[in-house]
This record gives C-alpha cells, sequence and structure tokens, in this order.
C-alpha cells in the first residue's frame, strides 16, 4: 500500500524544528541514502509519449489531446 499526503513546506519545517540533532541526522542520512537530494525529473520527448501510446492503439483522438495537454502542462513547460 502506498499513501501519499500533500504537506507544506512550512509544516515540514515546524515539524523538524521540534526534533532532536540526532533524529534530524537520521533523517538527512536517510534522504542521501535515497538519493532524494538533487533528483531531477527526466522528462521524455513529447513525440516519444505519443509513440509510445500509440503503440498501445489509443484513439488518435485520445493522442491529440494527450500531445495539446502535455504541451501545456507545467512538466513540459519548465
Amino acid at each position: 500500500m502506498q499513501l501519499a499526503i500533500d504537506i507544506s513546506l512550512s509544516n515540514i519545517l515546524t515539524l523538524i524544528s521540534q526534533m532532536l540533532l540526532n533524529e534530524i541526522k537520521e533523517v538527512k542520512n536517510k534522504i542521501v541514502e535515497k538519493e532524494l537530494c538533487f533528483k531531477t525529473f527526466k522528462k521524455d520527448k513529447i513525440k516519444d509519449v505519443i509513440s509510445d501510446f500509440q503503440k498501445e492503439d489509443y484513439s488518435d483522438d485520445f493522442l491529440k489531446e494527450l500531445e495539446n495537454g502535455l504541451k501545456k502542462s507545467s512538466v513540459y513547460n519548465k
């Protein structure tokens, strides 16, 4: 089972400020161990994404909507 929740940066900092130093170090070590630091999202080219969906026999209308949506998305406009 996987659970996803949104926590504001302010809440995270408040929680960290209540931790003991050794707990903060443990969190830091886990972040480094799991390579959560400096990991960036590697996006595929839109044409490659569309090509993958074409291989699964999605309709042309869906593919056009998908392509237009990706072109407008924040992921591809950064």
